[in-house]
């Protein structure tokens, strides 16, 4: 391309920058007016104190009372623990299914696909209640156990039971973001595999899930995000005895009107689920591009 050439594009490609620039204007207005704001509000009313004169003042004594209490510690570990737990049950329901619709026709994969996320059209209090009728203590769960001759168990009002809500409440996600790895994947990779003498669990472990990690990566910081800060799951089927961080923010700003608090807890958990979701990204991207290089 000659000078001239150069010289007449640049400025013709400022207006299209400029343009390029207005149009996503509203979309980072939107998301600054209804997102980032209300973040920096929580955080600024985080770390205000009253002082003496009525005014405010910069003040970390609750994030050190927060840090320093073990029931707050436990609340951390709890959400954690849930949000990982239904992330590993999500992944494991979903991949052998994302498999499976690889080979079958296009007509059934869609039918499946239909039937698998039709109820994400459905509410999640609706869903939830029905694992209320499924899992509580004279469900029909503990109902069939009891008929077989075996002792009622305690299927709710525990992790276990907060952990099978959020993982029909989320399995969707999964789906979407692995089946569109595993969709993709070139026909010719699996059977040079297969030719070079790998057998099929090899080829699956070997070739089939370093290349699927970015999907497997993007479906586990969308479940993870979601479980870690679910609020009617938890409160459904996990009651008093299994609070997480979601519902104890509940509980400070709306029952005991404790907003400073309450808002160290939610910043607490936002920064949470920022740390784990850039692990889970940076752990995707890195296998995923160690994975094609091989």
């Amino acid at each position: 391309m000659s000078a001239a050439a150069v010289s007449c594009a640049g400025p013709a490609a400022r207006p299209q920058r400029l343009g390029g620039a207005l149009l996503t204007l509203p979309a980072l207005l939107f998301i600054g007016a209804l997102f980032l704001l209300p973040v920096l509000q929580l955080l600024a009313l985080s770390v205000s104190a009253a002082d003496a004169g009525g005014g405010w003042r910069l003040s970390f004594s609750a994030y050190a009372d927060f840090l320093g209490d073990p029931h707050a510690w436990g609340l951390v570990a709890r959400t954690l623990r849930i949000g990982l737990l239904t992330v590993l049950a999500c992944l494991l329901l979903a991949f052998p299914v994302a498999l499976l619709m690889r080979g079958i026709a296009p007509r059934w994969r869609s039918l499946l696909f239909v039937a698998l996320l039709s109820p994400l059209l459905t509410s999640v209090v609706v869903r939830t209640l029905a694992w209320v009728v499924l899992l509580g203590p004279k469900g029909l769960a503990n109902a069939a156990l009891a008929w077989a001759g075996f002792a009622p168990l305690a299927l709710m009002y525990n992790d276990f039971g907060v952990v099978v809500g959020l993982t029909h409440v989320f399995f969707g996600y999964m789906l979407l973001a692995v089946s569109a790895s595993v969709l993709k994947l070139d026909e010719r990779l699996l059977l040079a595999a297969a030719n070079l003498g790998a057998g099929r669990w090899q080829v699956l472990w070997r070739v089939v899930l370093p290349l699927c990690l970015p999907g497997i990566a993007a479906g586990a910081v969308l479940v993870f995000t979601m479980s870690a800060s679910a609020y009617i799951v938890p409160v459904l089927l996990g009651g008093t005895a299994t609070k997480v961080m979601a519902t104890e923010v509940y509980d400070l700003a709306i029952n005991y009107l404790e907003w400073r608090e309450a808002a160290v807890v939610a910043a607490v958990l936002f920064a949470l689920v920022w740390a784990v979701v850039a692990l889970l990204a940076r752990l995707g991207e890195g296998r995923g591009a160690a994975g094609a290089a091989r």
